[in-house]
């Protein structure tokens, strides 16, 4: 079975404004083998820089929600997150929720897809290595910005 892969925000602004990574982002559009963080679209309607930017946004989070590849975080997401944070304190130190909060759900996304999530964000694997003692994997791809 072929891949599903959630994109986070670094990626998708890659893409959208520097062409980055776009082999992989097209053909995995193409192919329908992408799921979007309801987070992922937050990022991105916070940072779109125009009507015309906000307008395709729009339409491709329709159409993510049309072929049920829009995932939100669940219930359970948010305590698991706290969990994570709670754990990386003990391990490595203070952290400030505010600065990973949003990291964390799109981490705990593409955990409850089983989705390969794409980042060009190395941090991303410090709570992927937390996840494993929790008995789950993070399938990840970090990507390197050109």
């Amino acid at each position: 079975m072929a891949d599903v892969f959630l994109f986070d925000t670094s990626v998708y602004l890659s893409y959208i404004r520097r062409k980055e990574h776009s082999d992989l982002v097209d053909r995995a559009i193409e192919n329908g083998r992408v799921v979007l963080s309801s987070v992922v679209a937050m990022e991105l309607y916070a940072g779109s820089r125009s009507a015309a930017e906000k307008r395709l946004l729009n339409q491709f989070v329709a159409s993510m929600k049309r072929i049920s590849a829009y995932e939100t975080p669940k219930e359970d997401d948010w305590a698991r997150g706290g969990i994570l944070v709670e754990r990386f304190t003990r391990f490595r130190g203070h952290v400030q929720l505010r600065y990973y909060f949003r990291d964390i759900l799109v981490v705990l996304a593409a955990v409850n897809r089983g989705a390969v999530l794409v980042s060009s964000n190395a941090h991303i694997v410090n709570w992927g290595n937390l996840l494993k003692r929790q008995g789950k994997t993070l399938r990840l791809k970090i990507l390197r910005e050109r």
